[in-house]
């Protein structure tokens, strides 16, 4: 069992461009300011799952106004398609958390939603079925060229979205981490779940083996928002073998 769990940790770090303790920061302009801070995240295999996240939170003057945002998801490192999906929302006066633990095998999920109410759902949904953070994740290991389409079906809340993911081309970017080559992503789908043509999330990829996360442009808590990489530090693919040689246990 141990055997097969590190060749399969190790086939994993070999196809993907993603490792254990990789991590992006991101500084958050809302209308030209500064307002928050963002982090994609990457930790560390438990029993064949390895979670992934993205969180965002108000900074500096706009920190008055406590906005935090939380995207977490939990792949499968064999398929990369999430197993839980946590969203953990702060407002000003509110906030909800929504779950969506997902059965492969029954090609089901069940969703909780809990804010001024607390109610859980048994949702349908089709084979292959991703979150935000998972359609990220899994567009990082997919060809890029310009031109390109990948489709996904999407959960946000209780509604599952066919998603044309667009690769428009490549440009030169420019942020506080530096001066990139990338390829541009269009995705019709926001981080509060608003599917929508006219107001697309636009993630910039890193144009090389790595596919950093280089800018993100998405309707956060705060509004629609632009997300510039300002540091990366990359994953250790030996932290995976280290925690499965522990014996960690997959996620319940």
């Amino acid at each position: 069992m141990l055997g097969s769990m590190l060749a399969l940790t190790l086939s994993l770090a070999a196809a993907v461009p993603y490792a254990p303790d990789e991590q992006m920061d991101f500084s958050i302009d809302y209308l030209g300011v500064t307002m928050g801070r963002a982090r994609i995240a990457v930790g560390r295999p438990e029993g064949g799952f390895l979670p992934v996240m993205l969180l965002a939170r108000t900074t500096g003057a706009a920190a008055v106004i406590d906005v935090r945002e939380q995207l977490s998801s939990v792949l499968d490192v064999n398929t990369g398609l999430p197993r839980l999906f946590t969203l953990d929302a702060v407002e000003p006066g509110y906030r909800h958390t929504d779950t969506a633990r997902f059965d492969r095998k029954s090609n089901r999920a069940t969703v909780r939603e809990k804010g001024k109410y607390d109610n859980t759902y048994d949702i349908t949904v089709p084979p292959g079925t991703v979150d935000f953070v998972a359609l990220v994740f899994q567009l990082r290991t997919r060809s890029l060229e310009p031109g390109t389409n990948h489709v996904f079906p999407v959960l946000f809340g209780r509604k599952v979205s066919r998603v044309t993911a667009t690769v428009e081309g490549r440009e030169k970017v420019s942020t506080p981490a530096g001066e990139f080559s990338t390829v541009k992503v269009r995705v019709p789908t926001g981080l509060t779940g608003k599917f929508s043509e006219k107001n697309p999330t636009y993630v910039w990829f890193s144009d090389d083996a790595r596919r950093i996360v280089v800018r993100l442009s998405t309707d956060f808590a705060i509004g629609r928002a632009e997300a510039e990489l300002s540091a990366y530090r990359p994953g250790k693919e030996e932290a995976a073998a280290a925690d499965v040689g522990r014996g960690q246990t997959a996620p319940r």
